[in-house]
């Protein structure tokens, strides 16, 4: 899978939504390009658990894989484009309902972009996708 590095939110987007297969063909495609920094990482629980949570896990995955450098601008990038995909992610979503969401953080020196994808579900029967999105300059 060869994805242009130019549009980063399409292409967090693309790999928050990707098969475990895919994702390795996105990173695969990814090696040759210095700029752009891509992490994975997956959250799931209860909403209300999670949310307090999201974005620090957020933070420590993205520094974990050297996508960001330890920062303040950076880390304050993670922080709003963060809050922007849980709100995006989780509007209207009661706290007990159960989330389990792949989230790709993607950066490319100059933005940084947040994508999240998932299942929410109040009960097992009546699971629907979610996404959500943040982008915030560095």
């Amino acid at each position: 899978m060869d994805i242009a590095t130019d549009r980063i939110g399409k292409l967090a987007l693309i790999t928050a939504m990707s098969s475990d297969d895919e994702e390795i063909r996105i990173k695969d495609s990814l090696k040759g390009d210095p700029h752009v920094r891509l992490t994975v990482t997956y959250v799931s629980g209860r909403k209300g658990d999670i949310e307090r949570v999201f974005v620090r896990s957020l933070i420590g995955a993205a520094l974990k894989a050297d996508t960001v450098p330890e920062r303040a601008g950076p880390i304050h990038a993670i922080i709003h484009a963060g809050l922007e995909a849980w709100h995006g992610l989780t509007h209207a979503v009661v706290d007990s309902s159960s989330l389990k969401i792949k989230v790709a953080i993607v950066s490319d020196g100059k933005w940084l972009v947040i994508a999240a994808y998932g299942d929410s579900a109040m009960h097992q029967l009546t699971n629907h996708e979610r996404i959500g999105f943040g982008a915030m300059h560095l």
